[in-house]
């Protein structure tokens, strides 16, 4: 085989071993993240409640994430006045951690603030 050709074939399998490999790593995080979900003190029902609690409106998302290394419920919210909010909810204690804006309804919203 040809050097080329043997190099070649080193980087096609060594990306596809790469490539395995992180695959893999993603779906163990999945399922960290599933079992820290189940193990939470503080269920995604409840954490959908005490943001609702929080935010008069309507709930459109609730996920288990990781946010800064702190493992959080991350409740999205349409709210009343039509805002679309971001919450995150401690798993542990069910304190409201974060209760923002959502980034891209403020974009949106300076974009027609601006235009008017």
């Amino acid at each position: 085989m040809k050097p080329t050709k043997k190099y070649l074939a080193t980087v096609i399998i060594a990306t596809g071993l790469a490539g395995a490999v992180f695959a893999s790593q993603a779906k163990e995080v999945q399922l960290n993240d599933a079992v820290a979900a189940a193990e939470a003190s503080v269920n995604l029902n409840s954490a959908l409640n005490l943001a609702l609690q929080e935010v008069h409106g309507t709930a459109v998302g609730v996920k288990f994430e990781d946010h800064n290394g702190q493992p959080v419920w991350a409740v999205e919210i349409l709210a009343s006045n039509q805002e679309v909010r971001n919450l995150l909810i401690d798993p542990a204690t069910g304190n409201v951690l974060q209760n923002s804006i959502d980034s891209i309804d403020r974009q949106d919203r300076d974009n027609v603030d601006r235009n008017d």
